[in-house]
């Protein structure tokens, strides 16, 4: 008999690469030939990573339409078969399929919307943390507040976006008629975070983009400032590196300050 390693290395290479070197291990008898039994399962493999795609890029589905969604889904998976125990982490290489493939390359929206809806589903799923109130922060002595370091939710995520596509996602989410793609002059970046179960997005200014930056690199609360410093004149600094790190708290991403020093 063969052994069960290769016969399930075989099956593999059938379903991901259609060698028909196992169809000889499968009984090919009424009702149905080895063929047909084997195809049973290409087709349920095949299925299995659609629907994943489909849970994964809704509104991205939406714009394309059912059979041209089909047909990027059947290349797409053709080109990336799936390298994850879990389904779930099926698809993230899609953003960079359609900026690659025609016709898709062609309207680089498409592109930035899948890695948008990507990072939606990667900050839902991600771990979980407690996070901080203002309360935490009212008892922090003023003069300890330079060398603070803060730590952030794990479900934080950045997106820098050259086009207007969360706009066309907030309008087919809610069934409305989306506005036609347009592209920045500069990219603007985006802060994506989850809280109670809910995901959380908004776009970022040049100086909270500079101040975040500083932040999540592990900088204290002075070299936040001193971020800031290159887009804010410096009487403004202070107010404003207070005024965002209360918003973030407020927002529910910083989950721990510690000292520097």
């Amino acid at each position: 008999m063969m052994p069960l390693r290769e016969l399930q290395r075989r099956f593999q290479a059938h379903l991901l690469e259609r060698d028909d070197a196992i169809i000889g291990s499968v009984v090919d008898a009424p009702p149905l030939p080895a063929a047909d039994r084997l195809g049973i399962y290409g087709h349920a493999y095949r299925a299995r990573l659609r629907d994943a795609l489909l849970d994964t890029y809704p509104t991205l589905h939406r714009i394309l339409g059912d059979d041209v969604f089909g047909a990027l889904g059947g290349d797409f998976i053709e080109a990336h078969p799936s390298v994850h125990r879990s389904i779930r982490w099926y698809g993230r290489e899609l953003a960079e399929h359609l900026a690659q493939v025609a016709p898709y390359a062609e309207q680089p929206v498409l592109a930035e919307l899948a890695r948008f809806e990507w990072t939606l589903s990667e900050a839902f799923d991600a771990a979980d943390a407690r996070s901080l109130d203002r309360e935490a922060l009212a008892q922090i002595a003023p003069s300890a507040w330079a060398g603070l370091r803060f730590e952030f939710h794990p479900s934080l995520r950045r997106l820098a976006l050259h086009w207007n596509t969360v706009g066309i996602w907030r309008a087919i989410t809610s069934d409305e008629p989306p506005p036609p793609p347009e592209s920045g002059a500069a990219p603007v970046p985006w802060l994506i975070w989850r809280r109670d179960l809910k995901n959380y997005f908004r776009s970022l200014d040049p100086a909270e983009n500079a101040a975040l930056d500083a932040a999540l690199e592990g900088a204290p609360f002075g070299e936040i400032c001193a971020a800031l410093s290159g887009w804010l004149a410096d009487d403004e600094v202070p107010m404003r590196a207070a005024t965002l790190i209360g918003a973030w708290t407020d927002g529910g991403i910083v989950t721990r300050v510690a000292d520097a020093f």
